[in-house]
């Protein structure tokens, strides 16, 4: 039941990855949506009604005390923190269902499974985001040098930058999964996912890259065109004035707008993970073979 024909671990080429990506999306897509955002709902609502609270306030004039100031202040840095919980928790949503579509090899389970793993693997997320904090902040300096260098190449520097990211993100992912798989320890799997990456680490920057790009605008494309729409009967009906956000098509607005982003988030981590989640098999299946489970156990020291 819901069985998929996909093989995870094999050798692929810069275009295979994403034509691979492509041919996974279109399988699990529908399931992969519906499961997640069964987890997700619950915080997305509360996004929603503090963007709408947020709308209730927006009218800074010479009434307004300085408590008032710092209570509009407040809700919005609360918002864009729970933004950002929600965007991990999506993140690490999308990490257990990928392990349980590649072990699996079928669509078979739901939210449940889901969440029931991830539950079980909490402390593993948790101890990761620390010590990739600690990395992080080590290779802050160097990854601002390289970016502004490769923003001064002309044409080609927001490609460069963007793949440098990519290879970053790549690398965090690889390292979080030989962790959260307990092939290496917390200490040792930065180091683990550097020698398992390094040999091809550019291609796989480029095609994590060329992935999240090519969906990047296609969500740009779908989220443009509406907003546009919107913001041409706004401007006729209403007028951007002091007055706008007082009223409840404004209100509406910039809670939908809210969403909308959250939403964006969400959908974006979810296709890197899958993505990434491609790339991290054919990278050990590249580097290990077939016994890759047995020589990872024996480079992090455990008895196989």
């Amino acid at each position: 039941m819901g069985q998929i024909d996909f093989e995870f671990k094999r050798e692929r080429k810069l275009g295979e990855f994403v034509q691979d990506f492509i041919n996974l999306l279109k399988v699990i897509n529908r399931h992969l949506v519906s499961v997640l955002f069964k987890l997700l709902i619950v915080p997305i609502c509360i996004v929603v009604l503090i963007g709408y609270y947020l709308t209730t306030q927006m009218r800074f004039n010479a009434n307004f005390s300085n408590v008032d100031y710092f209570n509009i202040g407040a809700s919005f840095v609360s918002l864009g923190l729970l933004v950002l919980l929600i965007s991990i928790f999506a993140f690490g949503f999308t990490i257990e269902y990928f392990i349980l579509l590649r072990n699996r090899k079928q669509i078979d389970f739901g939210s449940k499974e889901v969440w029931l793993q991830f539950r079980t693997s909490i402390a593993y997320y948790l101890r990761f985001f620390l010590a990739m904090l600690v990395v992080g902040v080590l290779i802050a300096l160097p990854v601002a040098i390289a970016a502004l260098l490769s923003a001064f190449i002309p044409i080609v520097g927001t490609f460069a930058t963007g793949i440098l990211f990519s290879m970053i993100g790549m690398w965090f992912f690889t390292a979080f999964m030989l962790y959260r798989e307990d092939y290496y320890d917390l200490i040792d799997c930065f180091g683990g996912a550097f020698t398992l990456l390094r040999t091809k680490i550019f291609e796989y920057g480029t095609a994590s890259y060329i992935v999240s790009f090519i969906f990047q605008a296609l969500l740009s494309i779908i989220t443009i065109i509406p907003f546009v729409i919107i913001f041409v009967i706004s401007y006729n009906a209403i007028g951007f004035n002091n007055d706008f956000f007082e009223s409840e098509w404004g209100r509406g607005i910039a809670t939908f707008g809210s969403l909308v982003v959250v939403l964006l988030f969400m959908v974006y981590y979810m296709l890197s993970v899958i993505s990434y989640g491609i790339i991290y098999e054919t990278a050990k299946e590249l580097k290990f073979g077939e016994d890759v489970f047995a020589r990872i156990e024996k480079l992090g020291g455990k008895d196989v």
